[in-house]
């Protein structure tokens, strides 16, 4: 059976520009009437393409506002081979996703994707949260959303990232391998409606499906080191006790952990600690 994992988020939506920011906000006017249908046009894209090329079944993970338990794509539009993980709230609990997955998909693809905190000529970058997450490495690299979700799915292709051009920065250093759809680029002034990005996401699926035993199996290797800085204005209560495995000092935390996943779920008692100056 050929398994796809699908990770969306919204910020790299087609369709969405810095003018439609309100579109972001999950559970709002703006968001049911127009958000919604971004992110669904370009996530319907990627499923009728593995579809049409005879993927079995697509597990598919809405990160988007994470916490909050609705959803930004419209299920009902999507085909039915097409499941959701069971997480609560579709929270970022990567044990749990991962755990509900095959052994060895056929590949998973980024959708609608956004670049990190920092970098030039992007729509709405950050890093998980920004403010007040400055940046976060994981063995080195350099990981944000995209980051969190290809690395939980070690020794999985990853086939395609989709989303703003300054995206592409991020997926290329985890696997230069991979099939790139651009949907909008702040640097060129590229604003495309969803509806002309559907059938380039369409084909750049399709390519990337075509392409997946060649496509970078993306590894990586323990002892895993997690470390994340925090942008100006905010620092870590350093009061209390950590039982974890690592050092807090009042910017910079580190860790180490026995596998990803796990390494993700301290993440969070790590964010626990952060507080505004």
């Amino acid at each position: 059976m050929k398994q796809l994992i699908i990770y969306a988020d919204m910020e790299g939506a087609s369709g969405i520009f810095d003018e439609q920011r309100s579109w972001l906000f999950n559970g709002t006017d703006d968001w049911r009437k127009f958000g919604r249908d971004c992110i669904t046009s370009d996530v319907l894209a990627v499923c009728n393409a593995a579809v049409d090329f005879g993927i079995d079944e697509i597990l598919l993970y809405d990160g988007h506002f994470a916490g909050n338990c609705e959803f930004n794509v419209m299920l009902e539009k999507l085909p039915p081979i097409v499941k959701v993980f069971d997480v609560k709230d579709r929270c970022f609990d990567w044990r749990r996703i991962r755990g509900q997955a095959k052994q060895r998909p056929f590949g998973i693809i980024t959708v609608g994707q956004h670049a990190r905190n920092g970098e030039e000529n992007a729509y709405f970058p950050h890093t998980i949260q920004s403010p007040p997450i400055k940046n976060m490495y994981i063995n080195g690299l350099h990981v944000a959303e995209i980051g969190q979700a290809v690395l939980s799915f070690c020794n999985t292709p990853y086939l395609a990232n989709i989303g703003c051009a300054a995206s592409m920065k991020e997926a290329l250093e985890l696997s230069s391998k991979i099939v790139t759809v651009t949907v909008k680029d702040k640097a060129t002034g590229y604003e495309p409606s969803k509806e002309e990005a559907y059938p380039l996401i369409y084909q750049g699926t399709i390519k990337a499906l075509e392409q997946a035993e060649q496509a970078e199996i993306v590894k990586i290797k323990p002892p895993y080191l997690f470390s994340m800085e925090l942008c100006v204005g905010y620092e870590f209560d350093q009061t209390q006790e950590i039982s974890w495995r690592g050092t807090v000092n009042t910017t910079k935390a580190e860790w180490t952990a026995p596998n990803i996943e796990i390494g993700l779920e301290i993440f969070n008692y790590v964010r626990g600690l952060l507080r505004k100056i």
